[in-house]
């Protein structure tokens, strides 16, 4: 039986996706690289590490790294962070969940503020007990860290009783190598297709969607 949900946050339950890929050309930008933003935006769901690590050489990786992720999160922070919305129907479907006497936990790599920002934004404070930040991970996704951090926090739980929700194959993968069975959304910008190969069982276009169709999902 399903005892908890980890919810992704960015491109799951809040439309950043597109000010996220933003953020990275303005970032790579700065530095003298002209990445175009349907090739970062491809990118999003993955770590800072793993983004900066897949388009410099090592080289540059190494030069450029500190620079390039933090200005990266501070242009989100300064510039973008406010014109993020929510989509739809986010805290009736935390709610119905919460009904069925699941636990929800946000997994995210994100800072604590922004988190917390979130969460005011979806109006889901009172329905959150547990949230993982940059703070609980060495490494992002596609690695499983913020899974299991997660994981960790749903005290008595097995992974068979858990399912995760996310808009990237980055997720999925990530997902995948606990193993943990995933729900995706396409509310993020990728595809069937690309979730599906990732690993994710089940497909919904958003929250709103989920909450259309509660009856049939896995919970």
């Amino acid at each position: 039986m399903i005892k908890a949900v980890i919810f992704d946050l960015d491109g799951t339950l809040v439309n950043s996706v597109d000010y996220h890929a933003q953020a990275w050309v303005e970032a790579f930008k700065k530095h003298g690289y002209d990445f175009s933003f349907e090739k970062l935006r491809q990118q999003i769901g993955k770590g800072s590490e793993f983004i900066i690590g897949e388009l410099l050489s090592e080289s540059e990786y190494e030069k450029y790294y500190d620079d390039i992720s933090n200005y990266r999160k501070q242009y989100y922070q300064e510039n973008l962070l406010e014109k993020v919305q929510p989509f739809p129907k986010v805290r009736e479907l935390f709610e119905k969940i919460e009904q069925d006497g699941k636990e929800i936990v946000l997994a995210s790599s994100a800072r604590k503020e922004t988190i917390e920002h979130y969460k005011q934004l979806l109006n889901i404070e009172d329905l959150i007990k547990h949230a993982t930040s940059t703070d609980d991970v060495e490494k992002s996704k596609p690695e499983p860290d913020i899974f299991n951090a997660a994981l960790d926090k749903l005290t008595g739980m097995d992974k068979e009783e858990v399912i995760v929700v996310g808009d990237s194959p980055y997720d999925a993968i990530a997902a995948s190598k606990i193993p943990l069975y995933t729900i995706g959304v396409l509310c993020g910008g990728f595809d069937e297709k690309e979730l599906r190969e990732a690993g994710c069982s089940e497909i919904f276009k958003d929250p709103a969607d989920m909450l259309a169709n509660y009856s049939k999902l896995p919970f």
